[in-house]
């Protein structure tokens, strides 16, 4: 199972921290990812392709290769960080213009075949995340996963230690 954390906190974790094999850890605190331009182009003029040139390209790759994708985020001001909120804006390019009808609402079609299953890490660093901002959160999730028609496997509050990243990590 190929799994890929994508870790958008100012912490470098590295691969050796979770003895598990096919596991890729993206550390974007080093990396250029332009804001999304909002042009479309990825839909109309590079089907599946984004415009810009950053390592942006690398983090689609390796996120629809993936069997799980693994986001981890610093909560800040009730929400997910700045930094995965721009990622998320830039999958664009992984889902098709058209939509139909999926469990009953509008979404967009899938542009391959299978998606990766989806969790979220939300990092305390100095106090306990609110149950009404998790609950946000992880609803946010809920609904981005349905939109790729793929799953929600978790949403954790866990520490910079990620302890409990690893505990779940035990059951994939």
């Amino acid at each position: 199972m190929k799994i890929t954390i994508i870790n958008t906190t100012d912490i470098e974790y590295k691969n050796n921290v979770f003895s598990k094999d096919d596991l890729t850890i993206i550390n974007t605190s080093s990396l250029k990812i332009s804001t999304c331009l909002g042009c479309f182009d990825c839909w109309v003029k590079t089907p599946g392709k984004c415009i810009i040139k950053d390592d942006m390209d690398e983090i689609l790759r390796k996120t629809i290769l993936a069997d799980i994708v693994i986001y981890i985020s610093d909560v800040l001001v009730g929400y997910i960080s700045g930094k995965l909120k721009l990622i998320h804006d830039r999958t664009l390019p992984l889902i098709h213009p058209y939509m139909d009808i999926y469990k009953g609402e509008f979404h967009h079609l899938r542009r391959y075949p299978k998606y990766p299953k989806i969790g979220l890490v939300l990092i305390e660093k100095t106090a306990e995340i609110e149950d009404e901002v998790y609950r946000l959160i992880k609803n946010s999730y809920e609904r981005l996963a349905l939109n790729v028609r793929s799953e929600l496997l978790f949403v954790i509050k866990d520490t910079v230690k990620l302890g409990g990243l690893k505990n779940e990590l035990n059951h994939y």
